[in-house]
């Protein structure tokens, strides 16, 4: 019935955009999905039905199929989202130098780790102009409820929110996709209140994988006699695909919500992800570490105020802190300077990703990538660069970059003047 509701819905919409009246300070619900590819999602042409709650959110949106992230994990990635600007400009993420324990991050046991505390991390900087801020300057009420641990208020992506719910993480599974709609869903009854900024991270798909009965075993059933035979990069997709059909039934139940409280035709809905995850390609798992698309495609939904823009597919190569222009740009707040973030379709900053895994000594070196069109070059800090035509080679399998190629990498590709620095150091 919602997958119907939302097909006549989205035949409403393509009837009216071109007569319904813009509102000038629409309710904004903003949505990551920790840990969450694109491709494994059945909006995305996935031929396992992990989302159908999203699949009918898809069919009111513009679906944009080729966004990125900034890095691959949770919390440079959200910095980017907040702040509009790439990792190396805001500077938070794991640093030896840091000033922050990453045991902070927990509550209980996990707070008094003496290994997880030989490890630091540098918070967003407290003179970034954040989304929350610029939105409730403009008299939007704030509030974020969220599930990992990157995002507890100590590395200082709470600023600028007027509640932010991020109590009960005590370890590195965080909280659930049923406890966060629960507290979401309280927070607007009890708000009522228009317009607002609510933002919600969930986090099921992280790492380890255990999604509740019945969603263990809806994409994988086997007995516990067969354990032995079983292929396990198959049975780690099916715990993973299970995590996001569990946290696609409570996004289900928070849409729902919206319609109930009649907030739903007055929201601007953006749904995306902070990074993917590695289930076992080039015998990788996790993330955290490396820069392949695995790891940087995310989903982007964008489900307009009703009638305002016809839902459609839109293959413009977004990246994750082009949400902070595009929120801004929506509600006319003018963009702070230095911000590399834009709002589609003007696009015309290098498109850029970094991550430095300090945790895993075996990762090799910290790496920047840079896309110049279909050409995807890998720098990393140990010297084992990469290059690779997704066009022709979108698995990312050959190394274009060999180590007897006549020029250096970075020559490999014409990067813009303002790219240089930052990808070759």
């Amino acid at each position: 019935m919602r997958v119907a509701a939302a097909i006549a819905c989205s035949l409403g919409l393509v009837l009216s955009c071109r007569s319904a009246p813009e509102l000038a300070t629409p309710n904004i619900l903003l949505i990551t999905l920790d840990t969450t590819r694109a491709d494994h999602l059945s909006c995305y042409g996935y031929d396992r039905a992990t989302s159908p709650n999203l699949d009918a959110l898809a069919l009111e949106s513009v679906v944009y199929t080729h966004v990125r992230s900034t890095s691959s994990w949770t919390l440079p990635a959200h910095a980017s989202l907040f702040t509009g600007k790439l990792p190396p400009s805001h500077g938070a993420g794991l640093d030896p130098e840091g000033p922050l324990e990453i045991a902070k991050g927990f509550e209980g046991p996990m707070a008094r780790d003496v290994a997880l505390q030989r490890f630091r991390a540098r918070g967003l900087a407290p003179d970034e102009r954040v989304l929350a801020e610029l939105l409730r300057e403009r008299g939007y009420q704030t509030a974020g409820v969220v599930a990992g641990p990157w995002l507890k208020r100590v590395f200082g992506l709470a600023r600028g929110f007027d509640a932010w719910d991020d109590a009960g993480i005590k370890s590195f599974d965080g909280r659930s996709a049923q406890q966060v709609s629960n507290r979401a869903l309280v927070w607007l009854h009890e708000a009522r209140v228009e317009p607002f900024f609510l933002f919600l991270n969930y986090f099921d798909p992280h790492l380890p994988y255990s999604p509740p009965a019945p969603y263990s075993r809806t994409f994988f059933k086997i007995e516990p006699r067969d354990l032995k035979r079983v292929d396990e990069a198959a049975w780690r997709a099916a715990l993973y695909d299970g995590e996001i059909l569990y946290m696609d039934h409570h996004l289900g139940r928070l849409f729902d919500g919206l319609r109930e409280l009649g907030l739903y035709d007055r929201t601007l809905i953006v749904v995306t992800g902070d990074h993917g995850e590695m289930l076992g390609e080039r015998g990788m798992t996790g993330h955290s570490n490396y820069l392949y698309e695995e790891l940087l495609r995310i989903p982007m939904l964008v489900k307009h105020p009703l009638g305002e823009v016809p839902p459609r597919r839109d293959g413009l190569p977004l990246q994750l802190h082009d949400v902070f222009a595009m929120i801004l740009d929506r509600v006319g707040i003018p963009l702070p300077e230095n911000v590399q973030g834009e709002p589609p379709p003007r696009l015309s900053q290098p498109r850029f990703a970094q991550v430095k895994p300090e945790f895993d000594k075996l990762a090799l070196g910290s790496r920047r990538a840079f896309y110049d069109g279909d050409l995807k070059f890998i720098w990393n800090s140990a010297g084992s660069h990469e290059l690779f035509d997704l066009a022709a080679d979108p698995e990312e399998l050959r190394n274009l970059a060999t180590a007897d190629s006549a020029t250096s990498p970075c020559d490999t590709i014409q990067l813009s003047s303002s790219a240089v620095p930052i990808l070759c150091p």
